[in-house]
């Protein structure tokens, strides 16, 4: 069974307040891009999970997909093997959202394979436990996005952008960008001035330049102090 997971974009990011678990709640409007890896299954008559892949770094058991498949198996008591293969397309650590769609590819596909017949917000709930975009990637549509990820509310409407990704291969750990955000959240002068339901509403008419005017990212400041190409690549684009 081999099937495309998708990358997303955060086309609107509030970061708001930190957990006790460690998670920030989150208002954010994510998107399904047409960027993706390929991940195909493959049952074994082995009770195991092995991971394979072009990227020698994903075949261990640190791998979202592997730890979805895990985490089903051993709550659900299955008896059968999988061999999960990824050919990888997806930048990693460039806020794409790769591994945490492979891990809920991992988990529907899964749910199909085994029968085991869980309804979508289990595991959804199930999916915020491994990372806070795979509740994202099982609902697989343009949505808002609130709490720590695991509120999901598809937008009435989808709309179809051209995107340009641009990536200078710079590697940035989501843990670290919570961690500046933290740091320097009482500092920023920047702080949101836009409302996602302009975004929304933009969306929902289909008007791209509405939807251009009202993206946001809390980490954009962030990012751009601390690599200065980024802030060069935006400027390069609005010229």
């Amino acid at each position: 069974m081999l099937l495309q997971s998708h990358a997303k974009v955060n086309l609107y990011l509030k970061i708001g307040k930190k957990l006790k678990s460690g998670y920030h709640n989150i208002q954010s409007v994510m998107q399904p891009i047409q960027l993706h890896d390929n991940i195909s299954f493959e049952k074994l008559n082995e009770d195991v999970i092995t991971v394979q892949s072009n990227n020698p770094d994903l075949e261990s058991k640190g791998n979202l997909a592997y730890k979805a498949a895990f985490i089903l198996k051993d709550k659900f008591k299955v008896k059968e093997g999988i061999r999960i293969s990824i050919e990888k397309t997806i930048p990693m650590s460039a806020g794409l959202g790769g591994g945490s769609s492979n891990a809920a590819n991992t988990m529907v596909t899964l749910n199909k394979l085994w029968n085991l017949k869980i309804p979508q917000k289990k595991l959804v709930d199930i999916g915020a436990g491994i990372g806070s975009d795979v509740p994202f990637f099982i609902v697989g549509k343009t949505a808002l996005v609130e709490g720590i990820g695991e509120k999901i509310k598809p937008l009435r409407k989808s709309v179809s952008l051209n995107i340009v990704l641009v990536n200078p291969g710079i590697k940035v750990s989501t843990s670290w960008a919570y961690r500046q955000f933290d740091k320097s959240k009482n500092k920023l002068s920047f702080r949101n001035k836009k409302d996602i339901k302009d975004l929304i509403n933009a969306i929902n008419k289909k008007d791209i330049k509405k939807i251009s005017e009202n993206v946001y990212n809390d980490f954009d400041v962030i990012m751009e102090k601390k690599y200065k190409i980024i802030k060069e690549i935006k400027t390069n684009f609005r010229k």
